[in-house]
């Protein structure tokens, strides 16, 4: 913790009552940290946060304020907030696992979870579907140090053993993580997604690669999906960093996968691993869920458990909600299934599964958020008119963009598309259309419960809505 701030504040007997970023969360004798954020900047509430009496200000701007209150200039006020934090607090967490890429975040830490707990190890997430806690609520992926904190503390007090959480970009770049030692870390892939945010892709890559640069200790064990584009630029970088890691994927890799037999209803996935081969039958599951499931195995093997103890848990993994969700079959055995996919390489992959199962037509239906990424946009779009027979284009969560704007944008110069703004008609119009056999997608918005529109979340759920029309 540069400049090594606990010490800083120890030697100068400053109290530590409890910490805050917010200045309405003051208390006597806490410290405030002063953070310049996006849309605000805890520099101008710094006056407010002197009046509640706090032992300390924490800023990385130099101010003029008369007080008797000490202000410490740090370099970098997130991530001295942030380490502070993890330093202060203890649990009983025996073992932390944190995953980072594009997509398959949410399953690989769902399968974590589902495979220590079949094995009879108590196991908590924090990530897109939430955390254990029903205490601690947070809209983010990844939570704000203080929360993250919080909810590691209570999990162990509940005798959780292991946490396995989702690990953002955002949360990366601004530090969300510094300062808390991961047992296991795994990146899944990397594709377009947050250029809104990061500007470039590099740039999005360097903040997926701080966890393993920032988060690791002694005996930390990596482990990197090879089966993706940037693998190679990724690899270099690690090994230019002295950072050893294992691999998993189709080729040549530490874990390696492959089919080994395929039926209507099941697959049998063959990993291989240090020279011993191990099957695991699925039934009824997409080809990336299985790739998914496996790196969940790989990442469990790695925390002490034993392969073939994990064999018979696969053909009874549960679906991951919201990724490819069956909502429901119709009568005439049309299925709708429903999906987070949100990005260009999410709503690929997504496609080319449903066509694969698909004897009928492809329906998909799909927006994209407003207020984020737009380059993305009419990539996804010709993406849908590759791989789908019947594609509606309708809001996702529009925030404060207009919608029109956004679905024009992702049609583009695509032809065969159809427009339906409102998301409950295009589903119920998509949901009708269905003839024998056929199957729709609904993507985009997946376990979410809501939709954003300017800056109200209003109640909406595509797998509920979905069953309706059935």
């Amino acid at each position: 913790m540069a400049p090594n701030l606990l010490l800083r504040i120890q030697a100068n007997n400053i109290a530590i009552a409890g910490i805050a970023c917010d200045s309405r969360k003051v208390k006597k004798n806490y410290l405030f940290f002063a953070i310049e954020g996006s849309n605000t900047d805890g520099n101008k509430f710094i006056k407010k946060a002197i009046e509640k009496k706090p032992s300390a200000i924490i800023t990385s701007k130099k101010n003029e304020i008369k007080t008797n209150i000490p202000i410490i200039l740090v370099k970098d006020v997130r991530k001295e907030y942030a380490s502070i934090i993890y330093k202060l607090s203890q649990s009983n967490i025996e073992k932390k696992v944190a995953i980072t890429g594009t997509n398959g975040k949410t399953s690989v830490v769902y399968y974590v979870q589902y495979l220590l707990n079949s094995l009879g190890s108590k196991c908590g997430i924090i990530g897109t579907l939430g955390n254990n806690s029903k205490y601690i609520k947070s809209n983010l992926t990844t939570p704000d140090p203080l929360q993250i904190s919080q909810i590691i503390q209570r999990l162990g007090k509940e005798k959780y053993k292991t946490i396995a959480m989702e690990a953002s970009s955002h949360a990366l770049d601004q530090g969300r993580l510094y300062g808390l030692n991961f047992d296991i870390l795994a990146l899944t892939n990397i594709s377009h997604d947050h250029l809104d945010y990061h500007k470039t892709i590099n740039s999005y890559i360097n903040a997926k690669l701080k966890l393993f640069k920032e988060n690791t200790k002694k005996n930390t064990i990596n482990i990197i999906s090879k089966d993706f584009k940037y693998y190679s630029q990724i690899s270099r970088e690690l090994k230019s960093k002295k950072i050893k890691f294992l691999t998993f994927g189709l080729k040549n890799s530490d874990f390696q996968i492959y089919e080994k037999y395929k039926s209507r209803s099941n697959i049998t996935m063959q990993l291989n691993y240090d020279s011993k081969n191990y099957l695991f039958k699925f039934a009824n599951m997409p080809k990336f869920q299985i790739n998914n499931f496996l790196l969940a195995v790989s990442i469990v093997f790695k925390l002490g458990y034993r392969l073939q103890d994990m064999k018979p848990l696969s053909l009874e993994a549960p679906s991951v909600p919201g990724r490819m969700e069956l909502a429901g079959i119709k009568k005439n055995k049309a299925k709708i299934f429903i999906d987070f996919a949100h990005t260009p390489d999410a709503l690929a992959n997504v496609l080319k599964e449903a066509r694969e199962m698909c004897t009928g037509k492809l329906h998909v239906v799909f927006g994209c958020g407003g207020d984020r990424d737009k380059e993305k946009r009419p990539v996804m779009g010709k993406i849908a008119t590759k791989y789908a027979d019947k594609i509606i284009i309708t809001d996702d969560n529009p925030r404060n963009e207009d919608p029109d704007i956004i679905r024009k944008e992702i049609i583009g110069i695509s032809k065969n598309i159809q427009e339906i703004g409102d998301r409950r008609s295009a589903i119920k119009y998509a949901a009708d259309s269905l003839r024998n056999h056929d199957i729709l997608v609904i993507a985009g918005k997946g376990h979410e419960k809501y939709q954003i529109i300017k800056n109200k979340s209003l109640p909406f759920d595509d797998v509920q809505i979905s069953k309706k029309y059935l």
